[in-house]
């Protein structure tokens, strides 16, 4: 006898029961003065997979002569998926002379009746079933995701499940400040790897560790140690800023239970949906720092500009490698290229990096220098802000004529096509004004989508109403900047949004602070105002 019972038998639960096949069994057993010689059961195993515990040993004493005849409720009982179904209906079963009973089903391979005709429809049918199952099941599940259920079997380390709300994440207040130094030590510049020994050495069991054992700290603690790969997925989770991100991966099918990778836009994702542990400035910092530094960890030399450069044209990243001299002995210099610049149809690079190096630090360092003296700086600022207002303005009114001049094009056309219809206007004419109106408006809406690019961009540099909490990251940021006697790559990292070289290396810098990049792009003027404060300063002291 062969019983099997899975979740996806849904309202028919109880008549499909473990008792209810059991007893239905027997009766057939001893209505037919059968010889039982075992009994099989699966418990809560899906149809979908024939890989079970039961079927296995089944199929193992077929294998040995131990039985000559399966007997199950119905045909669903053997399985759900008609193809591994139908090779055991015609194939394994008569190959090896056994007889197979579907009871309610009225199988019976042993005799030939019209219902096993049709065995093939009804595995089919069976498949199905467990086909749509599959399909409400996933149904629900993504729809609960979009309510913003949390809906993964392990909450991320730093939470925990509510007690009486069901999927729902609260703070686990026993590791909450782990999760924290996590965060802002990575913020401040530490590595993975200085972080991954922080906690080790601190005794600090890994996430898995602390699931399995409750224990946050083990002295005597010898496995569960922390790693790079679960340090660097906890720094990506938006789970830590509130967020719940799901449908990450997805079974291939009902029938195959591989997981295949979900496409980042297809991700669920929903926003406060729990209380966070990491402010979301924090979190912001970390995923810059995470994106220049990139996910080699491996590199000979670790170039203080690696991750901020890119190419003018095809905005790639730049890569730094290491040349020789054509000169016998030379000493090798690493130099800035632009990778298979030739196959994508770029410009190759051929820059010395450590003179581009100190040229960038030093126009870095110029420009926080003259943001720190705030008399040098606001002298221009305003005069910045305000230019950049009117230049807004006129993008806006070179819009609006635009717009009109595009609205008169469409009613020209739409009384040329009149006229033409009332025979007013000859075809050959028609056709002829139409195409140049039309080319026309081609041209006007190029420049419109152009306008509309560059009015975005100054946008962006006008200052908006968080501008006095930029002000004060911006202070704090630079003052520790310029107290540095050896650069630290991560203040680049926080200051630089990326820089950019053209065919003709030319540099492009731009940074992640709005009043930075007014200094960059007016930094001759600027530098004419401290040459003149530095005069006056001269003059008093002689005087």
């Amino acid at each position: 006898m062969y019983i099997r019972l899975s979740r996806e038998d849904g309202e028919n639960k109880e008549s499909e029961s473990i008792g209810n096949q059991r007893k239905i069994l027997q009766r057939y057993v001893k209505e037919n003065n059968l010889c039982l010689v075992k009994e099989y059961v699966d418990d809560g195993i899906s149809g979908t997979t024939f890989d079970r515990p039961s079927f296995n040993q089944l199929l193992q004493d077929i294998e040995n002569k131990v039985i000559d005849m399966v007997i199950t409720k119905d045909l669903s009982r053997l399985g759900r998926d008609y193809i591994k179904t139908g090779f055991y209906l015609e194939d394994y079963f008569p190959k090896n002379n056994i007889r197979y009973v579907a009871i309610t089903d009225g199988i019976d391979t042993y005799i030939d009746s019209t219902n096993n005709d049709i065995t093939p429809f009804k595995a089919i049918m069976n498949d199905m079933y467990a086909k749509d199952i599959s399909k409400k099941i996933r149904s629900v599940l993504k729809e609960k995701q979009k309510q913003g259920e949390y809906m993964c079997s392990i909450p991320a380390y730093g939470y925990k499940r509510h007690s009486t709300i069901k999927n729902k994440l609260i703070v686990d207040e026993q590791v909450r400040d782990i999760v924290e130094k996590i965060f802002d030590m990575y913020a401040n510049g530490h590595g993975s790897v200085e972080i991954v020994n922080y906690l080790n050495l601190n005794k600090y069991l890994s996430p898995t560790g602390y699931r399995k054992t409750g224990l946050v700290q083990d002295e005597n603690k010898t496995n569960f140690n922390w790693n790079e790969v679960t340090l660097c997925n906890m720094l990506k989770n938006e789970v830590y800023i509130g967020n719940t991100v799901q449908n990450k991966r997805s079974i291939i099918s009902y029938k195959v239970k591989k997981f295949r990778t979900v496409d980042k836009e297809e991700h669920i994702r929903v926003e406060n949906t729990h209380e966070p542990i990491i402010d979301k400035d924090t979190f912001e910092k970390v995923q810059c720092i995470i994106e220049k530094r990139g996910t080699n960890t491996k590199l000979k030399y670790d170039y203080l500009l690696r991750g901020l450069l890119y190419c003018y044209h095809c905005k790639r990243k730049l890569q730094i490698v290491l040349k020789k001299n054509s000169k016998r002995n030379a000493k090798s210099h690493p130099y800035i290229t632009c990778s298979d610049a030739k196959e994508r149809g770029c410009y190759p690079l051929n820059m010395n990096y450590e003179k581009f190096e100190k040229h960038i630090i030093y126009v870095v360092k110029k420009i926080c220098q003259i943001y720190a003296d705030k008399e040098i700086f606001y002298s221009i600022y305003e005069k910045y802000q305000n230019k950049t207002l009117d230049i807004r303005e006129g993008y806006k009114k070179k819009i609006e004529q635009i717009d009109k001049a595009i609205f008169d094009i469409n009613n020209n056309l739409d009384k040329m096509y009149i006229d033409k219809l009332r025979d007013v206007l000859q075809e050959e004419d028609y056709v002829r004004v139409s195409q140049k109106l039309s080319s026309e408006r081609t041209k006007l809406n190029e420049q419109k989508q152009e306008l509309q690019q560059k009015l975005v961009v100054t946008e962006e540099k006008i200052e908006t109403k968080n501008q006095t909490k930029e002000e004060k990251e911006l202070d704090e940021l630079i003052e520790n900047f310029l107290k540095l006697e050896k650069i630290d790559k991560i203040y680049l990292y926080r200051l630089i949004n990326k820089i950019e070289i053209d065919k003709d290396k030319n540099i492009y810098i731009y940074f992640n602070f709005s009043k930075l990049n007014s200094i960059n792009e007016n930094l001759d003027e600027f530098i004419k105002i401290e040459e003149i404060i530095n005069e006056k300063e001269k003059s008093l002291k002689v005087v």
